[in-house]
């Protein structure tokens, strides 16, 4: 959901609710064990369309506010995802006091009349922001009304930290349900199922209620009018109050339902109209929702908590294997402790320092070989991490714009690798440790800044099908290759313009001779893929080409790449025009990649990320300036070159 829709819908109940948290739970905590804390990591809840490990929910619910995967308190206790989302749940008075929410620009914090950080990018406290919350509010039903591209920073970061606010105000009062007490007076057939006078617990209620609601319905007949509208008055009283409390508690799916034909998991809040309404299932999930409601109570005795915790999840887990949504839990757990991908974008820093070494003392035979496994052993981990997420999700490999990421930059990593088997240059190696540094750099910068679970449900357009799952597989290779082939032309460029090894002409020739091989390899994959692309338009939309950018972007790499061929199959240009061209190359590539998504038309739009398209300005840029260096290069050696016989003979005569 798009922030000016969530701001609102929302709006009303962020007002109605912020400004009156429920932190009932305030007592002094002492640190999670870690038996609760796998505990709560391995519960399965529902979150964006599909069911993922309640880990995984807290990971990225962290990464939106705090922009940050851990958390230091004051006491100088570091806090993980799971523990800190335990303290939000069950400690909200003093999860409040956390620097929980990164804002960028103090100005933000300044437009709600609240008093900024030294700092222009800095943490603050629920605490510290509340006084100004009615004016964020405020302010964030303004900025709404703006069209997003022509909302400024402090605008945009308004409706962001509104945002997080409500996200953040929906987890404290997640479990405010579980103070509630419930009676009912009179002497209704409804008030004789509550004879407490000191009443009892929203899911005691809910069972008590709805066995009342169903024996009546049983025998309708049984009641005089005063005696029915008495009941009646009585549950619409009692209903009523039971959804006040129960309202706020819809940050998480945490209960499978029963039925086998149900996709959508429950809340508390689900629960509670589920159970009003009748439905069947209601029993069970009343089962669970009374086992939840009994744990804020238990926090400060662990052991009892942990009691209660495990037989909740005992029967989350087991109504969700039943259900046959429970086998990948384990494996998305297993991914992201392994931090493959984490681990993978430093080890290819270290390679490329090794690279960098390598190059410094070219006769040691020991980093010579050494620097290909360098680089071997980052790769291994990013295809055992892409290749996990393929059984996560049984998916094909790329299904988001993050996914493409990792695909393209394992593709030229491997590609650059079997370069540098065939011809040993120590080049593609190079390369190859090059293009995986800087991938892994943006697929961190990436995942940080949209701060969203990267393996989402996808659109029915964006389903997998075999056309669909073949088009993206292979128009993604030719994207890899294009790139390569732009960086390799980097180094050809730059070798020319320093003279690098000027009289080694074999290394020159091995150069062109591998940015010529990546390009007829990049155009037949392109080729293969657009085409498929149509198949696939084709069978979703009933068209083969509809002139969209994205369609386009694919069609200029193909044409653009042909461009280049014949060019130099027909001496238009020589070593360093290819080069050149291939830089153009990687630019269109980038552009159908990534600058496509920025338009905000066309049927392929999924990826829009703010703040991209600077970067792509800064990149073309750059890359103008390298190819006018090309020029400068291709006139010194043009008005450097030996005489030809024939201006000798002229000379002389």
């Amino acid at each position: 959901m798009s922030i000016p829709i969530l701001i609102r819908r929302i709006l009303p109940l962020v007002i109605a609710v912020v400004l009156i948290p429920t932190l009932a739970f305030g007592a002094d905590r002492e640190p999670w064990s870690d038996e609760i804390v796998n505990l709560f990591s391995t519960l399965p809840v529902q979150d964006g369309g599909r069911i993922k490990p309640f880990d995984t929910f807290a990971q990225f619910a962290m990464l939106q506010l705090n922009g940050k995967r851990s958390f230091t308190t004051e006491g100088g206790e570091r806090l993980k995802p799971v523990p800190w989302m335990l303290d939000v749940l069950f400690y909200p008075r003093i999860s409040s006091t956390y620097q929980n929410f990164v804002v960028d620009n103090y100005d933000v914090v300044s437009a709600m009349g609240v008093k900024i950080h030294d700092k222009r990018r800095s943490r603050y406290s629920y605490k510290e922001l509340e006084p100004g919350i009615s004016t964020l509010m405020d302010l964030a039903r303004e900025y709404a009304a703006i069209d997003s591209k022509a909302r400024g920073l402090v605008q945009q970061g308004v409706l962001d930290l509104a945002n997080n606010i409500f996200l953040y105000d929906q987890l404290i009062n997640f479990l405010g349900f579980s103070n509630g007490r419930f009676t009912v007076s009179g002497d209704s057939a409804l008030a004789q199922a509550f004879p407490e006078e000191d009443g009892v617990t929203l899911s005691v209620a809910l069972e008590r209620a709805t066995a009342v609601l169903g024996e009546l319905k049983g025998n309708p007949s049984n009641m005089d009018t005063d005696a029915l509208n008495a009941v009646v008055a009585d549950f619409s009283k009692l209903f009523g109050e039971l959804e006040g409390p129960a309202m706020r508690a819809q940050a998480i799916a945490l209960f499978p339902p029963a039925q086998p034909d149900t996709e959508a998991w429950q809340t508390p809040a689900d629960v509670v109209s589920t159970a009003i309404s009748g439905v069947h299932n209601a029993p069970v999930s009343l089962s669970m929702l009374e086992k939840l409601e009994k744990l804020p109570a238990l926090r400060a005795d662990r052991p009892a908590f942990t009691t209660a915790l495990r037989t909740l999840h005992e029967e989350i887990v087991g109504l969700a294997t039943e259900r046959g949504e429970y086998s990948k839990i384990p494996l998305e757990l297993n991914y992201y402790k392994g931090k493959y991908i984490f681990y993978s974008q430093w080890l290819f820093v270290l390679s490329f320092v090794l690279v960098a070494v390598s190059w410094l003392v070219p006769r040691s035979k020991w980093i010579h070989y050494v620097t290909p496994l360098a680089v071997s052993v980052p790769t291994l981990l990013l295809i055992i991490g892409i290749t996990m997420r393929c059984f996560i999700r049984d998916r094909p490999p790329i299904s988001t714009l993050y996914e493409t990421i990792l695909f393209i930059t394992a593709t030229a990593v491997l590609v650059s690798l079997f370069i540098e088997y065939v011809n040993r240059q120590r080049v593609a190696v190079a390369m190859a440790s090059f293009m995986g540094m800087a991938g892994m750099f943006v697929a961190y910068r990436y995942e940080m800044k949209e701060a969203v679970d990267t393996m989402p449900s996808l659109g029915a357009v964006l389903d997998t099908n075999f056309w669909l799952a073949t088009h993206v597989t292979i128009i993604n290779i030719g994207y890899a290759a294009g790139m390569l082939s732009g960086g390799l032309a980097h180094v050809y460029i730059f070798s020319r313009l320093f003279k690098f090894k000027k009289e080694d002409k074999e290394y020159y020739r091995s150069l062109n001779r591998m940015i010529y091989g990546i390009l007829c390899f990049g155009l037949i994959f392109s080729t293969v893929g657009t085409i498929l692309g149509g198949i696939w338009a084709n069978d979703s939309w009933g068209r083969f080409w509809g002139w969209d950018p994205k369609e386009n972007g694919a069609l200029m790499i193909v044409l653009w790449s042909l461009v280049i061929l014949h060019a130099k199959m027909g001496r238009y240009i020589k070593d360093i025009g290819v080069s050149q061209g291939s830089i153009i190359l990687a630019g269109i590539t980038a552009f159908s990649w990534w600058g496509v998504n920025q338009l905000g038309v066309g049927l392929h739009s999924y990826g829009f990320t703010s703040g991209i398209m600077n970067a792509l300005v800064v990149y073309w840029t750059l890359e103008v300036l390298v190819i006018g260096l090309g020029g400068i290069v291709w006139l010194r050696d043009r008005n450097g070159a030996a005489p030809t016989k024939a201006q000798k003979e002229a000379a002389a005569s």
